[in-house]
């Protein structure tokens, strides 16, 4: 009897289990309103319908593109745009940007993938309502761009900066100093924590890159819209509104004509039918072939702490891993990895180049770079076969910086005493609320110049350049993809397609397909991958995740674990608003 009654228990468990799921799977199905797995009839003459909005990341996890509150990803993107320029049945695009936020050398990905199409003999027309500046730099690859007619739409375009917030005197109010050791005068990571506003080193040093930039994004808009560089010029520094609307957007070259969505579809002959909504349109799958090259995505923060859900972090336990597995592939003939990274930590870097470097005898290992593969970012990169970076790149800031906070003052000032007993020079290391004192200075100032010898001697034997030569470009100094080309830190600008070009040239195959890595799940098994997470479900059906994933306390936790772990850094702290 008890027997019976025990599998009548686990009869019951698996039952409700198997309830748990499609519920959960109900659930997510509904809120994210999923279109039917049907494939969606599409017409002759049809036009893909690209309204692309808010955050669009390199590349995600996360193959349910359909659940359409996280944000898109360029790698789906640019499949759907392929996949049209194959299909007979597509003859345009509809291009409208809704305030993308995006770095432009993801813009760029996306770019290629448009121009593509149009190589296959078809067309793209761009339409904006209110844009950003990011928007008027994708519809640059439009063959007409039209604009709603109401004085309330129009678009803003700013130049090339970003804003830098000092914490220093809000921690000294709260009692918290933090310890940072630097090597390398223009190494500026923590520069917000111990400093009320910006060196002069790190200001000449950004100031010039933000400089090259802008020149750069003022020439690429000008030759995209067809107008003259000081035309360009004048609509950044010299036009007197702040939202450029109607008229003005037509008298800077930027738009071609103003009228209604509705009447561009009548004025092109689209029908309703005709209009197939890019979140709905299927992605052709091309066939796989025995020769691979392997497309691993590098993108986050290089820590040991793993990701929350929604974040991209690199860890050197997975990545290592994943190398692993490509080195020992057969069919897979060579890598290309593409490093979205402003560093981390030095630990975890050098793990990741020392399997690189293994990998490297076995099969080639190319580097492309995105929006930016600094410090930590370009650690990795510095010793593969080849460099490539896209025109819009930051990279270099070759240099090491430690962070340790001290919480003495606070201690005092709350009533706090802490006592430590035992023996050894450096026991009140783990003690925050114990003073900071010359000797873990000094101790923490070894290890910070060592780790900065040893990433100079990474670079210099990587890229075959004498030690003097990457002292000049090192001391933290942040470059564009065209200063980094000059001083050799790459090796080309290109994007993330020459670079798998050149990753066939290398292995000398021409018949390919690529893989990617790390490899897609859906939304279910990331709510299974260890265990079921029960907190991250609840986040999902309450369609939480947008806050959570750019919630700055978030961030900031997962900062202060990874200085927790690895107080020694190899980290860019740039922020690029434009």
């Amino acid at each position: 009897m008890k027997a019976k009654w025990y599998m009548f228990g686990c009869l019951t468990s698996v039952i409700l289990v198997v309830l748990l799921i499609l519920l959960t799977i109900n659930s997510l199905v509904k809120m994210a309103d999923m279109p039917s797995t049907k494939a969606p009839r599409i017409l002759n003459n049809s036009v893909l319908h690209l309204d692309l909005k808010g955050q669009i990341e390199e590349y995600s996890e996360i193959s349910d593109i359909n659940f359409n509150f996280l944000p898109s990803s360029a790698y789906d993107i640019i499949k759907k745009i392929n996949s049209a320029a194959d299909d007979s049945r597509i003859n345009a695009i509809l291009l409208e940007p809704q305030a993308v936020v995006a770095g432009y050398a993801t813009l760029n990905e996306i770019i290629v993938a448009l121009e593509n199409f149009k190589a296959k003999g078809k067309r793209i027309y761009g339409y904006i309502s209110n844009a950003s500046q990011q928007d008027i730099f994708l519809l640059g690859v439009a063959d007409e761009v039209f604009m709603n007619p109401s004085a309330s739409a129009g678009f803003l375009m700013i130049g090339t900066g970003g804003t830098i917030s000092f914490y220093k005197d809000l921690l000294d109010n709260l009692g918290i100093n933090v310890r940072v050791v630097r090597a390398g005068d223009y190494k500026s990571a923590g520069e917000p924590f111990t400093r009320t506003t910006i060196s002069p080193e790190f200001r000449r040093n950004i100031d010039r890159l933000y400089s090259e930039r802008y020149i750069q994004l003022v020439n690429n808009l000008s030759n995209n819209y067809g107008t003259s560089f000081s035309d360009m010029q004048y609509v950044f520094e010299r036009r007197n509104e702040l939202f450029i609307n109607q008229n003005n957007a037509i008298n800077y070259g930027i738009v071609d004509e103003l009228m209604t969505f509705e009447r561009v579809l009548r004025r092109l002959n689209i029908s309703e039918d005709q209009l197939v909504s890019h979140s709905k349109y299927p992605i052709t799958e091309t066939r796989q072939q025995m020769n691979r090259i392997a497309v691993v995505y590098a993108l986050g923060n290089i820590t040991s702490v793993n990701p929350q859900f929604g974040s991209a972090n690199i860890t050197s336990k997975r990545y290592v891993k994943i190398l692993d597995q490509l080195e020992k592939d057969d069919n897979i003939k060579a890598i290309v990895i593409r490093v979205n990274s402003p560093g981390g930590s030095a630990l975890e870097s050098e793990n990741i180049l020392a399997k690189i470097e293994q990998v490297k005898l076995i099969k080639p290992v190319i580097i492309s770079m995105g929006n930016i593969a600094a410090s930590g970012g370009y650690y990795i990169a510095a010793n593969s076969n080849y460099i490539f970076a896209d025109p819009y790149t930051v990279t270099g800031s070759i240099g090491v910086f430690s962070m340790v906070p001290d919480l003495s003052d606070m201690a005092d000032n709350i009533g706090i005493n802490s006592v430590t007993i035992g023996h050894g020079k450096f026991l009140r290391v783990n003690d925050l609320f114990s003073a900071w004192n010359r000797d873990l200075e000094r101790g923490l100032e070894i290890m910070t110049a060592s780790t900065y010898d040893e990433f100079k001697s990474r670079v210099s034997e990587g890229r075959d350049m004498p030690l003097n030569e990457v002292e000049n470009v090192a001391q933290g100094q942040v470059w564009s993809a065209m200063s980094a080309l000059q001083y050799g830190l790459i090796d080309e600008i290109g994007t993330l397609s020459d670079a798998i070009n050149k990753a066939a040239e290398i292995a000398s195959i021409e018949r390919y397909s690529t893989a990617t890595y790390p490899k897609r799940k859906t939304m279910i098994e990331a709510l299974f991958e260890e265990h079921f997470n029960l907190s991250l479900a609840k986040m999902v059906i309450k369609n939480e995740l947008p806050d959570f994933i750019s919630n700055p306390i978030n961030k900031s936790i997962q900062f202060l674990q990874e200085i927790k772990e690895h107080p020694v850094q190899m980290r860019t702290e740039i922020i690029f608003e434009n």
